[in-house]
């Protein structure tokens, strides 16, 4: 397996530490983001690891890539090893950063954390109790989230849910990704956050498709790229983990998302050191 681009440091040594979770089985559109940790590693070799903006290179940074979790057939099997894995890491002090696979193992590495206000950027609100028969699948996470607990929930670029969605009577704050045009938006979130320790929980269809298109769904009008990289300056005193899902690598033979991604990996490791 390659590993993430400078990620040199042996375990204990490491102050971040990158780990794969190969999972697509709730997938109902477009499946195929069990491939995405992989993708993402291998594009991550495209970048400087000089970062000018954050004045840091990434082979000075202390970076653990333990690799994938093993790969399950069934939702519950995977949460239970990713869940397990941060309990562990979080124990042993480092920040994790989580590259999938689909948006369903979230949930489960926020039940890791105590104390956080999470953030999720999301083009699909994905707060149904069920779908098509499961609790645990890649369109329910923000409920599942949102039954953990954190000190808050913030969703950020939406543009989709369902009519049922709409009737639920107290969803997680949102921004939609209109509201997101005006620059105030971020302020207020960050007012709201204090001083909180934040996860953030990125999925690549909150991106315009023209930026990813290789995500499972994908829907039009999305977030530009330099919104979310202002996002995670903005929160880098705040973040204590991330993970990046719903990378698509065969729906992308460019390989723009996966490239995305990647970068988004070194944005989170600039801002925070």
């Amino acid at each position: 397996m390659t590993k993430f681009a400078g990620a040199s440091s042996d375990y204990d040594s490491a102050e971040y530490v990158i780990l794969g979770v190969p999972f697509d089985k709730t997938s109902s559109f477009r499946p195929g983001s069990a491939d995405g940790p992989d993708e993402i590693r291998r594009a991550s070799y495209c970048f400087e690891p000089y970062m000018m903006e954050y004045d840091v290179s990434l082979l000075d940074l202390n970076i653990h890539d333990m690799g994938n979790v093993s790969e399950h057939s069934l939702v519950e099997d995977m949460g239970k090893e990713v869940q397990n894995t941060l309990m562990c890491l979080l124990n042993d002090g480092k920040f994790p950063i989580v590259i999938g696979g689909e948006h369903s193992l979230s949930p489960y590495v926020v039940s890791a954390f105590e104390d956080v206000y999470v953030i999720i950027l999301d083009a699909h609100l994905d707060y149904r109790d069920e779908y098509e028969g499961m609790k645990r699948s890649h369109a329910t996470p923000t409920r599942r989230i949102s039954e953990i607990d954190i000190k808050g929930l913030h969703v950020l670029g939406i543009r989709s849910f369902s009519f049922e969605e709409s009737l639920i009577e107290k969803p997680p704050y949102i921004t939609t990704y209109d509201m997101a045009r005006d620059n105030d938006y971020l302020d207020d979130i960050l007012e709201n956050i204090g001083g909180e320790n934040v996860y953030l929980s990125i999925d690549m269809d909150v991106f315009d498709p023209s930026y990813a298109p290789g995500v499972g769904n994908p829907e039009p009008y999305g977030l530009k790229p330099i919104q979310c990289k202002n996002i995670i300056d903005r929160l880098s005193t705040n973040l204590v983990g991330v993970d990046i899902v719903e990378t698509c690598p065969k729906y992308d033979q460019s390989g723009l998302t996966s490239n995305l991604a990647a970068r988004l990996v070194y944005d989170i490791l600039g801002s925070n050191s």
